[in-house]
């Protein structure tokens, strides 16, 4: 069966109750049913979130045994890649995803304390191997969108929320409205960090002209003191 939209739980900290909300709500809308992939100990977090995950892969260092159990009791497939690979357990779940077909991928990962693995994870995600696919998903209490050249993208923002545009792999041309500072064919470069901490007036529109982007978008009412 061909899943069109996907859902990645990735290991770490829980995910934030606005993550947990967007997947019941991709659960209740989705035409076709929707394939929940688990990245090790994700499983936990699919699972209290009510998700039996259809696939759980990666190492299995992170994962307790009792989960891992209750995975194998389940129906669900249990795919264990040796400890000495190359790509993490998000890539991998990512790599997943697109082999079942999936159109539409959903990450929902709580950030954790080891940075390098959100860093990695956003690479990933950026990665022109999996543009065939629309990924968003959750990192704490922000949303995240990737923007391909070419692929206009609209975000569901309410005035006063922080909107960050962040170039990946390179420098991105970028145009972006309903911004405090909006952006016509302005170039966002990868070493620097102008894109951080925009300001929402509406739903933000982004088209990206040459490069790729990860926007964040943070409610206004998640935000601490700006830096």
């Amino acid at each position: 069966m061909t899943h069109r939209h996907a859902i990645i739980y990735t290991g770490g900290d829980a995910p934030h109750e606005r993550a947990h909300h967007t997947a019941a709500v991709i659960a209740a809308n989705t035409d076709s049913e929707t394939l929940v992939i688990a990245a090790d100990s994700g499983w936990e977090h699919a699972v209290i979130a009510g998700r039996v995950p259809d696939i759980l892969v990666g190492d299995m260092d992170s994962i307790s045994e009792a989960h891992l159990a209750q995975a194998r009791a389940s129906h669900t497939d249990v795919i264990v890649h040796d400890p000495d690979k190359d790509e993490t357990d998000t890539e991998i779940a990512l790599v997943t995803a697109i082999d079942n077909g999936a159109t539409h991928i959903t990450v929902i990962a709580g950030g954790g304390d080891r940075p390098d693995h959100v860093f990695a994870m956003l690479h990933s995600l950026a990665s022109p191997r999996f543009a065939s696919a629309r990924i968003d998903g959750h990192i704490g209490a922000s949303r995240f969108h990737v923007c391909h050249a070419h692929q206009p993208v609209d975000i569901h923002t309410q005035p006063g929320d922080t909107v960050s545009l962040l170039p990946v792999g390179g420098d991105a041309i970028v145009s972006a409205d309903n911004l405090k500072w909006p952006l016509v064919r302005e170039t966002l470069h990868a070493r620097a960090s102008r894109g951080v901490s925009n300001v929402a007036t509406g739903r933000v529109d982004i088209a990206v002209h040459e490069g790729t982007l990860i926007a964040f978008t943070t409610p206004q009412a998640s935000l601490g003191d700006p830096q």
